[in-house]
C-alpha cells in the first residue's frame, strides 16, 4: 500500500473517519485532519458521508453549498470535482453531504460502486470521508476501502464499547469485500454464516476455519487483512489516563479480539472547541498556536507515519512483551509498564470484553516472560519490579 510520502500520480489516498457512535467529534477530528494536510502542501478534499445529516460545511463557516453529494449520486452531476466547492483554505475543497435525501442513506450497490470509483478519481492528494455513526454497510464499505481508517472515540465506557463492535465490524465486512474481490466469496459467506449463528466469531478463528476449507484462500485473504489496521484517536481527553486509553486499546484489541489497531495520540477536553463549532470558524486555524491545536497536528501526523509490520515469528519471551530481540533492559521495563496497566482487571479497555481467562493467561505470559528477561538483562543495583496484581 503506497504512504502519503509516495507520488499521487495515479489516484488519491482515502481517510476514513468513523466512530462506531454519534457524539464523538469525529467529524471536527475529519476538519482537523483536513485543514492539517492542505497546510503541509497536499491537495486535499473534505467529503461529508454522513448521508443521513450533513453538517461539515458548518464547521468551516460556510452556507450549504449549492450542490452536493446527492446531486452526483442522483446523477445530476458528472463527476465528484463538479460537486466540490473551495473552502477558503488553501488548496482545500469540500464536498457537502447530501442535503434531504432521506432515500439515499441506503445506496444500491452500483451507487456505491461508482461513488468509490469517482473517490479514487478525485483530483486530489488525499481525500478525507467523514463517515456516519453507527456500521450501516454504507459506514462499513467506506471505511473497508481505506488507506487509512481512522476512528475517534471518548474515554467513556460506551464510546470504548461501539468501538470494539465497529472493529469486528469493519474488519469482518473487509473480508467479506476481499472475498468477493478476490473469488473467495462462497468459502468466505460459508465460514462466516457457520461461525455467526453461535457468538460473534473472532478473525482468527474466521481465517482457521477458511484454512480448513480452503489453504491457499486462507493464506492469500490473511496477507491482504494485514493492512487492515485502524488508527485510534482519543478525543475530549481530560486528564493522563484518558490520554493513555489508546495504548491500552491496542494491546487489549490485538490480544483479546483479534484486530490491530494503532493508537495515533489524543485531542485534550477544551472548552474553546466549543466556543469555535459555534462561531463557525475552523478551530485548528482560528486557535492555530493552542496546545490543542498542536495535538491535533500530532495526531494527523502520527496518521501520516506508515505503521511497520508486525513480523509473525515464533513465540518467546521477547515476542510476548512486543519487542525485538535484542532489546535493552530499558526497553523490557518499558514494554511491561505499558503492558502492565492494560492487563489489569480494572483497565479501562476491557469493559465490555469477556475475556477474563485470556486476560489471565496473557497476565501469566507477561509476568514470565518479564522474570525471564530481567534475569538475562539484569542492571546491577536495579530492584526488583513488582508484580502485576492481578
Amino acid at each position: 500500500m503506497r504512504t502519503i510520502e509516495e507520488p499521487m500520480g495515479r489516484r488519491p489516498q482515502i481517510w476514513a473517519v468513523g466512530g462506531g457512535k454519534g457524539g464523538t467529534g469525529k467529524s471536527l477530528v475529519a476538519v482537523s485532519l483536513a485543514i492539517h494536510l492542505a497546510g503541509s502542501g497536499r491537495r486535499v478534499v473534505l467529503v461529508d458521508g454522513d448521508l443521513g445529516a450533513p453538517n461539515l460545511h458548518t464547521f468551516l463557516g460556510l452556507d450549504p453549498p449549492p450542490v452536493a453529494l446527492g446531486d452526483f449520486i442522483k446523477g445530476k452531476a458528472p463527476s465528484l470535482d463538479a460537486v466540490a466547492v473551495e473552502t477558503g483554505v488553501p488548496r482545500l475543497r469540500l464536498i457537502s453531504g447530501a442535503r434531504n435525501c432521506l432515500d439515499l442513506e441506503s445506496l444500491k450497490h452500483f451507487q456505491k460502486t461508482r461513488l468509490v470509483r469517482f473517490l479514487l478519481g478525485l483530483s486530489s492528494d488525499v481525500v478525507v470521508v467523514d463517515l456516519g455513526a453507527g456500521t450501516s454497510l454504507n459506514v462499513l464499505d467506506l471505511f473497508s476501502i481505506a488507506d487509512r481508517g481512522v476512528m475517534a472515540i471518548l474515554p467513556e465506557p460506551t464510546s470504548v464499547e461501539n468501538c470494539y463492535r465497529f472493529l469486528r465490524a469493519a474488519y469482518l465486512r473487509r473480508l467479506q469485500t476481499l472475498g468477493q474481490s478476490l473469488g473467495y466469496q462462497p468459502v468466505v459467506n460459508l465460514v462466516l454464516e457457520h461461525r455467526g449463528r453461535y457468538t460473534v466469531p473472532r478473525p482468527e478463528e474466521v481465517l482457521e476455519e477458511i484454512r480448513r476449507i480452503d489453504s491457499c484462500a486462507a493464506a492469500t485473504l490473511g496477507a491482504q487483512l494485514r493492512s487492515f489496521l485502524p488508527r485510534l484517536v482519543i478525543n475530549q481527553a481530560r486528564d493522563a489516563r484518558d490520554a493513555g486509553l489508546g495504548s491500552l486499546i491496542e494491546t487489549v484489541a490485538r490480544r483479546f479480539v483479534g484486530i490491530p489497531v494503532a493508537a495515533a495520540g489524543s485531542i485534550p477536553y477544551d472548552p474553546v472547541l466549543v466556543r469555535s463549532v459555534k462561531s463557525r470558524r475552523p478551530f485548528l486555524i482560528e486557535y492555530s498556536r493552542s496546545s490543542t491545536a498542536r495535538a491535533f497536528r500530532a495526531v494527523a501526523e502520527a496518521i501520516i507515519t506508515p505503521c511497520p509490520e508486525r513480523e509473525q515469528g515464533p513465540v518467546d519471551p521477547y515476542s510476548i512483551l512486543d519487542l525485538h530481540a535484542g532489546a535493552t533492559h530499558e526497553d523490557v521495563l518499558a514494554a511491561y509498564m505499558r503492558l502492565r496497566p492494560a492487563l489489569r482487571s480494572d483497565s479501562p479497555a476491557l469493559i465490555s470484553l469477556d475475556c477474563e481467562a485470556e486476560r489471565l493467561s496473557a497476565l501469566a505470559e507477561v509476568e514470565s516472560a518479564y522474570r525471564i528477561l530481567s534475569r538475562n538483562l539484569s542492571v546491577p543495583g536495579r530492584p526488583p519490579q513488582r508484580a502485576l496484581e492481578l
